[in-house]
């Protein structure tokens, strides 16, 4: 790849990780959909994959984060340009999650939590999607809600 090139896929790959942040943030589900590949795979912090499908992934986010006043950030991306159509990151993270009672899943009332997204993308129709992603977590402080018992 020639190096303006390299360098225009590094900007819009940032920008591809603004806009999932800010799409889940603001609850555009419908629009968040397009930043994923439809083969996404997201993928536990000890390689097991848990879902596959941008769609499904996107629907699983709108399901836990719907009933949340969430604030994600993405700061100090590694961004590395495999090849033309493929590339790979590493980004730090913090989110700021409470919900208004409870989320689906876990029962949480809030969470702060700190780590890395590592994901690989891919360029389709012109544009970079997220292909796989990872979130290795620091840290994760939780506050569950009130008269909860531990299990």
């Amino acid at each position: 790849m020639e190096r303006l090139d390299r360098l225009e896929a590094i900007e819009a790959i940032r920008a591809l990780k603004a806009r999932y942040f800010r799409l889940i943030d603001t609850k555009q589900w419908d629009a968040l959909r397009g930043v994923f590949t439809a083969d996404l795979r997201i993928v536990t912090p000890e390689g097991k994959v848990w879902l596959e499908g941008g769609d499904a992934y996107a629907a699983s986010l709108q399901f836990g984060l719907t009933d949340s006043v969430s604030c994600h950030q993405g700061l100090t991306g590694e961004i590395e340009i495999v090849d033309a159509a493929n590339a790979k990151a590493i980004w730090a993270m913090q989110d700021v999650i409470p919900w208004t009672d409870r989320p689906p899943r876990e029962g949480w009332k809030a969470i702060l939590g700190r780590g890395h997204y590592h994901e690989t993308y891919r360029r389709e129709a012109g544009h970079w999607r997220i292909a796989s992603l990872s979130l290795t977590r620091l840290s994760l402080e939780i506050t569950w809600p009130e008269g909860h018992q531990a299990a």
